[in-house]
């Protein structure tokens, strides 16, 4: 064989040793476990199907995490099912966090429908803290979740109260999102507060009063139909309404604003709830000034509760667990006090009623039901 042969030869052999080198160290390069990249978010937020935009406790939720981000230097994620299905496929996404290699400090649950969907995936990821709003879940049979409960009639009677004040027809309405008992617990406060600032409201614990007109949307994310339920309202002789509906709720304080600019004999009024939602009810809520045909809200801090949540998980290294109860006395709920927007100044005897129905629910003088049997 002539030395151009053998050089030839002893080339191909040096080209397949690479090749086959070459195979061997990628075969090897794809084998080799790769490390996950870090987790960019502390935070997982699954929001109710009401979506962001509520102006209420989704949007509670989100301020209070935006708080957190903003205190604290963490940064969260969220997602916005448009149905309840969603909710378990959403959290098991979470919980296995992939492709991350950590998992997030906390998974938070926007709402009472999550429950099942939250028990589930609690279960199958125990080391994986979790939190869910407005509804209870067992400790001790799930002691990775922290269930934030508000005490909501108490917030409601307060609102309640001041309606009983404001009110000129002795005639009042509520309307809410679903027929369950939290929001007939919201109700229940409303219409105890409107009686015990104005006795002329005939209240029948059994039989309830047509001095109270309440009625339900069937849907948190429906503000047309809520509109429509208030037109009915307050065309039928009620002159306040309460709504406790999430984004349905927004449709009263539409039809407020509508009432009133083509009045019927006697000025109405719309309750917001959850948020400060009296801008809402201004000519320009962009722009807010006075005066709004929401002249209080039921405030129900879901901004603090989630705050709080945060903070225990991604600060403290402590996640919050079991019951976690937000009432007056630690300014859980409250009332949205804005005389600025209102255009008027309280009168003396409001703020006098409101501070002793404040002491008296605190220190247990005065019990507000959480349900009637009328309501449902």
């Amino acid at each position: 064989m002539s030395n151009g042969s053998n050089t030839r030869l002893i080339a191909i052999i040096f080209i397949v040793i690479i090749i086959v080198a070459g195979g061997a160290i990628a075969a090897w390069w794809f084998l080799v476990p790769k490390e996950a990249p870090p987790n960019p978010d502390d935070v997982a937020i699954v929001f109710a199907t009401g979506r962001l935009g509520d102006k209420s406790f989704n949007d509670g939720c989100y301020q209070g995490a935006v708080d957190a981000v903003n205190d604290f230097d963490i940064s969260f994620t969220f997602v916005e099912p448009d149905e309840i299905a969603q909710y378990e496929p959403f959290l098991r996404q979470y919980a296995a966090h992939l492709p991350w290699a950590d998992p997030y400090d906390v998974i938070i649950s926007v709402g009472f429908d999550q429950a099942d969907a939250v028990m589930a995936v609690a279960e199958d990821y125990p080391d994986q803290a979790f939190a869910i709003v407005d509804m209870f879940i067992d400790p001790a049979t799930y002691p990775n979740v922290a269930s934030l409960l508000f005490a909501a009639g108490e917030g409601s009677a307060l609102v309640g109260a001041i309606a009983g004040t404001v009110t000129t027809q002795d005639k009042i309405g509520f309307v809410g999102g679903m027929d369950i008992p939290l929001i007939r617990e919201f109700a229940a406060g409303y219409f105890w507060g409107a009686n015990f600032s104005n006795p002329t409201f005939a209240l029948d614990n059994e039989t309830g009063s047509a001095d109270f007109v309440h009625t339900y949307v069937g849907a948190w994310d429906n503000p047309t139909l809520g509109e429509s339920l208030a037109d009915g309202i307050y065309t039928g002789g009620s002159d306040i309404i309460f709504a406790a509906a999430g984004k349905s709720g927004l449709g009263v304080i539409d039809s407020a604003v509508k009432q009133n600019a083509t009045p019927l004999a006697y000025p109405v009024w719309a309750i917001g709830v959850d948020s400060p939602q009296m801008f809402l009810g201004t000519d320009d809520p962009d722009n807010p000034v006075a005066p709004t045909v929401v002249f209080t809200s039921m405030l129900k801090r879901v901004d603090l509760a989630c705050y709080w949540v945060i903070e225990a998980a991604s600060v403290t290294g402590t996640p919050l667990t079991g019951l976690q109860f937000h009432n007056l006395a630690n300014g859980g709920v409250g009332w949205e006090d804005n005389e600025t927007l209102l255009g008027w100044t309280w009168p003396t005897a409001t703020r006098d009623i409101l501070e002793d129905l404040t002491e008296g629910i605190t220190n247990g003088t005065y019990l507000v039901p959480i349900d009637f049997p009328w309501l449902g």
